[in-house]
Formats: C-alpha cells, structure tokens, sequence
C-alpha cells in the first residue's frame, strides 16, 4: 500500500517501522511546506530541521519564521530580519542546496504590499507617510498570519526557490493565517469600499461645506463632535488605498490557489502528551474544516529508542516511571494516530517518532544533529 493509499509510516513507534523515505519524498516533490503545531511542541526546531535537510538534499530553500528563538537563530550563525539571510553551513553538513530564512516583519510586509499595489511611487510615499497608515500597519491587531500568507505568496511566486517552508504562528493563531487569504474580500465584494467612498466622491463635486452640512444633518452630531477635518482625511486616505485593497485581494486570490495546490502539504508537530495531543486533534479537525489536509505528522520529544530497548536494564526505582511514560506515550501516540488517519479523505499521513533530545540543539552542530532525524526517520 503506498502512502497516497494509507499506509502508515512510523520511525521506531507504534508499529515499529523505520522508514525516512516518506519525509524525503515531500521534501524534493514539494513547493511549499507549512508546519503547524501548538505552542511549545517543537514546531519551529521542527521547521529548521526539515529546512536543512531539503538544503542537504539539493534543494533551494526559503524558510520564514513567525516569531523563532533567539538562540536557534544565533545556532544557524545569522541576525534574523525581513530579509532572508543565507545560513552558512560547515563543508563535513554535506550541504547540497541553500538555504536562506527571514523572520516575518508586520510592518516590512505592509510596506512592501503598498508599493506592490499602489497606483505609482508618489501615491505609495503619501500612504506611507499618512499617520492613519503608520498606526494601522505598526498596531492593528490581527493582520500578522495575513502578512504571513503575502509572504509566502511572494516567496512562492519567485524562480529563485525550489522549496519554502513555513513556520505558523503558535497556540490559538496556528491556522488563523488559513483563514485570512480573503480577509478584505467582504471589504470590497460587499461595496463597504463604495458607500465609505461615497462622501467624498460627493465632497468632489459639491464642495466640503456642503457636504459638512450635510453630514452633521445625518450623522447627529458626530462631525461636530470627531470634526469634519478628521471624516475629510479618513476619506482621503481611504481613496488612496482602494487600489492597494483592491491588490490585498488580488494576492489573497493567488494564496488560495498557492494553498490548495498538490504541491502544498501541511505538516502537524505534536508531542506525547495528553494535553498537547488533544490541541493537536482540534487543530487537524479546524485544518481539515477549512479543506485541507495533512501530508505528515511529527511526534516530537519521545522517550529515546535506546532507553525503550534497555528497559530490561534499568534500576527498578527507575524502571516504573519509564514504563509509565513509555506506555502512555504510546497509547496518545496511538489515538492520535487513528484520528489523524481515519480523518483523512484521500491520502493516508506518514509519520514521524523524533526521540527526546539528550544534547542542546542550539548550536550549528546540534541542530545539524537533529536535522538528521528526519532523514534516517529515527
């Protein structure tokens, strides 16, 4: 049975199988490679490790992070910024490919959009400059997963990569950028933008007196109270962003399409606990409402094969709690499994048992270190 059909690819885990061929297999057919995965579970070591093994495998790879810790940054030898930086790897890594990675920038990623989609460099400078835009782009809550799909869709859309790989927002916004790709569409769909365009158009032609008036009259009170100064250069900046809106759902459009593509696969990390498993299970239930679908899933932080091995070895004071743990392990393992697997519509999801780290993975070598799981799958 191949993996598109169901079969069950687990590295020393529940079935006792060791098979990295799967993980491989995404890494070179891929174009975009989004890992999800609750707060604390690994996620963003996860992304890197994969990051750097398609580098190893050949591949160009672009790897941006939403929020990566300091010192995994500091292990890959580079100031992460907006920018993707080139990680420099030892000759002995045997590294084939590239591999660039950048941090998401809110506000870089905002910026760049405007100039993208504004009508000409002068109407990108007024926006920039307006004090509506500056507040809106450095404070606005809840565009950071869309500025994270822009992105992507930017990266994704370039010849100078083989392979992107994402590292999603953690905890309760770990699939709200799947969400986002049309956020502004009811914003221009539903001609929100023509009737706040409308006093101004109207301003044009009979003068911002009249229209002052006129607006006292409707609105009861409430230009006398904001000033019709403010309602004018809320109007005026509105105009100036219609076309840039306008080319938010233009990309938004094309991130959809990026994201449905057989070229896009989604990996879960998760790690054997019960608490961590049952966020896990929620976010494969919200991925799979949206329409997607899991290619792998990660099982992070396991009790070390070696140590499973030697349980006949070990001191009996010690021996009791590892075999709890061993066998709880395997039993979330196992449920988690079943529901991923039973989940599915189409393909069936290799999976991936990587042991409990014994060294400090943030360090070039260690993380080279861990990187290497995925391609023995142990």
């Amino acid at each position: 049975m191949s993996q598109k059909t169901g079969e069950r690819f687990l590295s020393g885990g529940i079935d006792g199988v060791i098979v990295g061929a799967p993980v491989e297999t995404m890494l070179l057919s891929q174009r975009v490679i989004i890992v999800i995965g609750a707060g604390g579970v690994g996620k963003t070591t996860s992304s890197v490790a994969l990051a750097i093994h398609a580098a190893r495998l050949g591949r160009r790879v672009a790897l941006l992070s939403i929020d990566p810790a300091k010192r995994l940054a500091a292990a890959l030898g580079i100031e992460l910024g907006h920018e993707l930086r080139p990680v420099m790897f030892p000759e002995s890594a045997g590294i084939k490919g590239v591999l660039h990675a950048a941090m998401l920038d809110q506000k870089a990623v905002f910026d760049g959009m405007v100039r993208k989609h504004a009508p000409s460099p002068h109407i990108a400078d007024r926006i920039l400059r307006d004090p509506l835009y500056v507040a809106a782009s450095t404070n606005l809550s809840g565009p950071l997963e869309y500025m994270a799909l822009a992105r992507l869709q930017e990266l994704a859309e370039s010849p100078d990569w083989d392979l992107i790989v994402l590292d999603t927002p953690p905890d309760t916004h770990a699939l709200d950028f799947l969400a986002r790709p049309n956020v502004l569409s009811g914003f221009v769909e539903n001609k929100v933008m023509s009737r706040l365009l409308k006093p101004i158009v109207m301003a044009g032609r009979l003068g911002f007196g009249k229209v002052a008036a006129l607006s006292e009259k409707i609105l009861g009170g409430v230009t006398s109270v904001t000033g019709f100064g403010a309602l004018k250069s809320f109007g005026e900046f509105i105009l100036l962003m219609q076309e840039v809106i306008e080319g938010f759902h233009r990309s938004g459009e094309r991130v959809l399409n990026i994201l449905h593509q057989e070229s896009t696969s989604f990996v879960l990390v998760a790690v054997p606990h019960k608490s961590a498993a049952r966020a896990a299970e929620a976010l494969r239930t919200e991925l799979r409402s949206m329409g997607y679908e899991l290619d792998g899933a990660v099982f992070n932080r396991c009790l070390p094969r070696p140590v499973r091995e030697d349980l006949d070895r070990i001191p009996a004071d010690e021996l009791v709690i590892l075999r709890a743990r061993a066998k709880a392990e395997d039993q979330i393992m196992a449920r988690l499994s079943k529901d991923i697997q039973e989940s599915q519509r189409s393909k069936g999801v290799w999976e991936l048992r990587v042991d409990d780290q014994t060294t400090d993975i943030h360090t070039m070598a260690g993380i080279l270190s861990f990187s290497e799981l995925y391609a023995s799958g142990r």
